[in-house]
């Protein structure tokens, strides 16, 4: 199972860091991301999304486990920043608990309202992208690219942590 482990560990470094890097437009919206914006997103998560596989790949044990927090983490994120505003609208209380997340989520901690800054961010480099769910006014629509990415995390974190029991 730590074959597998690594496995999904590795396509989904190779997917994101490809899907960020080049534009396979309509696919994903990488052509509309700043030089800034793709080194940080890049760069963060190649170095995030490796520690994992070097653990699984060298019996690293810290490095294992790290993985089994980190993917289940990573899905959480995902979850929040692409999929709570898809389907909801946080209001009162909650939308400040949310901007909250938000602001972990995608280490935005600028003044004013995060869910409304990441709509307009999320316009900017996805809009027009390719999505299969239907659009929602105002609303970030998680698009094909990401929907791929989201299901293969998941994947990822439930196999890793599978994997990890079994060491």
């Amino acid at each position: 199972m730590v074959k597998v482990a690594l496995f999904c560990q590795i396509v989904l470094l190779v997917y994101h860091q490809l899907t960020t890097n080049f534009d396979f437009f309509s696919l994903n919206g990488a052509r509309n991301y700043s030089v800034k914006e793709k080194l940080a997103e890049a760069g963060s998560n190649f170095v995030l999304m490796a520690l994992a596989p070097i653990g699984f790949a060298f019996h690293v044990h810290a490095l294992m486990f790290y993985g089994v927090i980190y993917y289940f983490l990573l899905f959480a994120a995902e979850l929040i920043i692409w999929w709570v505003p898809y389907f909801t609208v946080p209001v009162g209380s909650w939308r400040g608990i949310y901007n909250f997340l938000l602001s972990c989520a995608t280490s935005n901690f600028e003044a004013g309202d995060t869910l409304t800054h990441w709509t307009a961010v999320h316009e900017r480099l996805h809009g027009g992208t390719m999505t299969i769910l239907p659009l929602r006014q105002g609303r970030p629509v998680p698009n094909l690219e990401h929907m791929i990415l989201h299901a293969w995390t998941f994947i990822t974190a439930m196999v890793t942590a599978v994997a990890w029991r079994g060491v």
